[in-house]
């Protein structure tokens, strides 16, 4: 990699092999004799939709016609399906129109046929070029001043199988092309003392030898030789000492590491991404566009690449400024109302500092299985209630804490996918980098029904303000008054995090088909100081839910965590008893969707 090379030029388009004649900004090329008449119709449009809608709806009763809120689909149903549209049609659809309350996939197939008829003639943007300094975003901010020691140790880090007729040196094109065209894999941070910390993306070179281009970034390891009880050890041996590879100041901030187990063995790619570059969300894009990527030049497409819409260094920029429009400011009064509420959790253990002795080092887990019977109510009674089902699960945990802390209201940080294309002219479902964000919640548990509280919950989380980005622009770019009165709110000591079910989240196909088997090593250093006391994860793979309880054994027992969790249990039991499918309608009137901002207000 070479020295950035000034501002990156605007959106380009997705994974294509352009074609002599025009090119567009908004897709795959076109042909120079090709007319907007022989574009899909409206028809052809829709009936694509509806299948790929029946994938994800899990109800087979659900009438598809009805708008996509009302059928279950949640904010990563959501970007999953502008990223369809746009690899299927060649046109960008913003999130916010997905997520418009009566959009249906009749409306979503008239307006991807309007854009694709008249979709805009524009050079694409050279890939591999760099970018900045800029500022960082607001939970790469946060991050970089929680951590105190050694920041190269924090990563997302998965362990693949790949096909055993690999092509090394296609592969390693497909790489090269991959990290061009998403500049987070690409970031540097710039640590200045008695400075604000900015990132900068280094450019890479498009031509030439791919091995030399990506220098540290790809290595392959010849592992041919070992037999099959050999093999394991020596693949995690390797995955240990790659966490420890990245650097985010020097780089690099990726590493892809491809085991080469012969011709007749399928192999292992490990890719290791820092945190500061890098969430889950990310992961479905970067191993569909290395697919393609690969599945093209495998093909003699010698021109395929892959470019995302607004890159991550420009969401940055587009945040910081919008912290400082009246739009975002009209939100100060919601964000200072919510982080007045009581966030603070009590301790077993008395210590000077909490947050300090919080590390990877002294983190634990308890995990509750739920009954696949209650699972199954959870979901109908979201689908009853017009709520998601994520919503359920943390107003039973506002239940516990305020059960627990004795307070009628509780504050919660909840993580949020944070690709609001509300800010700017961003274009993000095809972005790599850190979107996701912790966004203080307000849960309201003053006297009521079941209903009438859980009413309160879902309308809260509904009337959000922003899908809550907001929050972390104003208090990290936003005016002094006003950051300096979110920032000075004492943290939400609980997080909670909903991912639902992930098991088909994963695009994995003919180049990586599936996960291997091997342990990838600790992904954090053990002096690494986690955000929050406690973090409650949900999931609901298998149709099973599962939420898992991390604490800090320096701070908590294990007796106090599954006393919570057993609360949390009964919790959401009793309020499953209470608004399940035959209480429909108890959540009161106007749905959580036709809410309004203000009349949510807390």
């Amino acid at each position: 990699m070479t020295a950035p090379a000034g501002p990156h030029p605007g959106p380009a388009a997705d994974i294509h092999t352009p074609a002599p004649g025009r090119t567009d900004q908004s897709g795959p090329a076109v042909p120079a004799d090709s007319t907007d008449s022989t574009g899909p119709t409206v028809e052809e449009i829709h009936a694509r939709l509806d299948d790929w809608l029946a994938d994800t709806v899990l109800a087979p009763e659900a009438d598809l016609s009805a708008p996509l809120l009302d059928l279950g689909v949640d904010s990563l149903d959501l970007i999953r399906t502008a990223r369809r549209v746009e690899a299927a049609f060649g046109v960008r659809v913003q999130l916010r129109e997905l997520a418009a309350p009566e959009m249906t996939t009749a409306r979503l197939a008239a307006l991807v046929a309007e854009r694709a008829a008249r979709r805009r003639t524009a050079e694409a943007a050279p890939p591999g070029a760099g970018h900045g300094p800029v500022v960082l975003t607001p939970p790469q901010e946060q991050a970089w001043e929680e951590q105190t020691g050694d920041r190269g140790y924090w990563n997302q880090a998965m362990l693949f199988t790949t096909r055993p007729d690999l092509d090394g040196e296609l592969f390693a094109e497909a790489v090269r092309r991959l990290v061009a065209g998403h500049a987070s894999l690409r970031l540097a941070i710039e640590a200045r003392p008695a400075r604000r910390p900015q990132q900068l993306v280094t450019a890479i070179a498009t031509d030439g030898p791919p091995d030399a281009a990506l220098g540290p970034v790809l290595d392959t390891v010849d592992i041919s030789h070992l037999d099959d009880q050999e093999l394991p050890a020596a693949v995690m041996t390797r995955c240990a000492v790659e966490q420890e590879a990245l650097h985010p100041q020097t780089g690099p901030v990726a590493r892809f590491v491809r085991f080469d187990a012969g011709t007749t063995r399928p192999g292992r790619l490990l890719i290791v991404i820092h945190q500061i570059a890098f969430d889950m969300v990310s992961w479905s894009i970067l191993l569909e566009d290395l697919e393609e990527l690969y599945t093209a030049l495998d093909a003699g497409r010698s021109d395929a690449r892959c470019a995302e819409g607004t890159s991550y260094p420009e969401w940055a920029e587009a945040l910081a400024a919008h912290a400082r429009t009246a739009e975002a400011e009209a939100e100060a009064e919601w964000w200072t109302h919510v982080v007045r509420t009581p966030a603070t959790i009590p301790l077993d253990h008395a210590v000077a500092d909490p947050r300090a002795v919080n590390t990877a080092r002294t983190a634990a887990t308890y995990r509750e299985d739920f009954p696949q019977e209650l699972t199954t109510r959870l979901h109908t009674a979201a689908r009853a209630h017009r709520a998601h089902p994520g919503d359920l699960v943390l107003h039973a945990l506002g239940e516990t804490l305020a059960r627990w802390l004795d307070e009628t209201a509780v504050r919660v940080d909840v993580l949020r996918h944070g690709r609001e294309e509300a800010v700017g002219d961003t274009h993000l479902s095809r972005t790599t980098g850190w979107f996701t964000t912790a966004v203080p919640v307000r849960l309201d548990l003053a006297p009521g029904t079941a209903g009438e509280r859980l009413a309160r919950t879902v309308g809260h989380l509904a009337a959000l303000p922003g899908g809550g980005v907001g929050y972390g622009a104003l208090s990290r770019h936003g005016r002094p008054r006003i950051s300096a009165t979110l920032r000075a709110a004492p943290p939400s000591d609980i997080s909670f995090d909903f991912e639902g079910d992930d098991a088909d989240a994963l695009p994995l196909r003919t180049l990586l088909p599936d996960v291997a088997p091997e342990f990838v090593g600790d992904i954090t250093a053990p002096h690494w100081i986690r955000p929050h006391l406690i973090e409650v994860i949900a999931t609901t793979d298998d149709e099973v839910l599962r939420v898992e309880w991390w604490y800090s054994t320096a701070l908590h027992n294990e007796t106090t965590v599954r006393d919570l969790a057993a609360r949390h249990r009964a919790a959401l039991t009793a309020l499953l008893d209470a608004v399940g499918p035959d209480a429909a309608g108890t959540l009161g009137s106007p749905t959580p969707h036709e809410r309004t901002r203000e009349e949510a207000l807390p």
